[in-house]
């Protein structure tokens, strides 16, 4: 394909095809319109866009605050050791004043997840404002006991926790506050945070928990339970079949180490040291016959300590001439003798 094609062919693509991996992947899938609208150039998005985005922004902030304020307050009293009510709704703790045009709202958590839903599809490459408002939403909503088994709101705490360095201490948080409980949605994404962290009894408690409180719906729990249990037996027969190749390939290594040692016995042990200790009686016999001038077998060291025979102490020591040449022969060596 020449290059004049190639262009042809990437001018023909749309610009989201382009420039689709800046964006973050969600689970329900984007739109081609709004993500091609989302991901187009700084110089192609029109001032009218960027002001309906900015309007849009600032009309669910006034929508969600209520509801922060709220949750402040409801903390706040919780801190300070409060009793709070097991059926309070924290938006009947603010004035008037800070309801504003919302009222008594009867469903703060809508606002927080099409504030949400927005942002993901406006702004795709923007995963740090994405997080911050499913923090929001986890720190308010978990105020207000109503929410604490909708699945609604279990889907934006998992989202949270998921995104977090430690997501099962939100798990944990969410859990001391009385969250999902009754979902099985909640038990489940805990167990999977404690499977990947390889804390298997962890996570087999987690559905037994689940299981006992009766977490609904009933069936996809238990089957997520199963599939859990499948996984686990494959990964306990996977890992005692490497431990068992382990052992085997050890005990091959060392059997294969002492091969050189492997045919002896305590009686041809014996028998060797015995033969080794007559071989050694009958060399030193040997040696001494052949040498019995001190100049034998294996004497290497003394015969280099024998003074020269210009010296006066050889005139006292038997010389090396009273050896016939031909004994001094046999024995492997022979010896200069000046006949002057």
């Amino acid at each position: 394909m020449s290059s004049a094609t190639a262009a042809i062919n990437a001018s023909e693509q749309p610009e989201w095809e382009l420039r689709k991996e800046n964006a973050a992947p969600l689970a329900r899938g984007r739109n081609a319109a709004t993500l091609s609208q989302a991901l187009s150039s700084s110089s192609q998005v029109d001032d009218d866009t960027r002001r309906a985005h900015d309007k849009r922004i600032r009309e669910f902030e006034r929508l969600v605050k209520p509801s922060e304020r709220a949750a402040e307050i409801v903390g706040k009293r919780s801190d300070d050791g409060e009793p709070v009510e097991r059926d309070l709704n924290p938006l009947e703790l603010l004035e008037e004043s800070e309801l504003g045009d919302n009222g008594t709202d009867d469903d703060p958590l809508v606002h927080w997840l099409s504030y949400i839903k927005f942002h993901q599809e406006a702004y795709p490459s923007d995963t740090r404002t994405q997080f911050l408002l499913t923090e929001r939403c986890s720190r308010a909503i978990v105020m207000f006991p109503r929410y604490r088994n909708d699945v609604r709101f279990i889907r934006v705490c998992v989202l949270y926790a998921d995104k977090t360095s430690s997501p099962s201490d939100i798990f944990k948080f969410l859990h001391k506050r009385g969250v999902g409980g009754k979902s099985a949605l909640f038990w489940i994404a805990w167990a999977w945070v404690a499977e990947k962290a390889d804390d298997y009894r962890f996570a087999e408690k987690i559905y037994v928990r689940a299981i006992t409180k009766k977490a609904q719906p009933t069936k996809m729990l238990e089957d997520r339970h199963k599939q859990f249990q499948r996984r686990m037996s494959r990964h306990w027969l996977n890992t005692s079949t490497l431990d068992q190749a382990s052992i085997e390939e050890e005990a091959n290594g060392a059997r294969s180490s002492r091969g050189a040692l492997s045919g002896l016995t305590e009686t041809g042990v014996r028998r060797n040291h015995r033969d080794r200790g007559s071989n050694r009686d009958i060399s030193f016999s040997a040696g001494m016959r052949q040498g019995n001038n001190g100049y034998g077998w294996g004497d290497h060291r003394r015969r280099q300590q024998v003074p020269s025979r210009n010296s006066a102490s050889t005139r006292s020591i038997r010389g090396p001439e009273s050896v016939p040449n031909a004994v001094m022969a046999k024995a492997g060596f022979s010896i200069f003798v000046d006949e002057n």
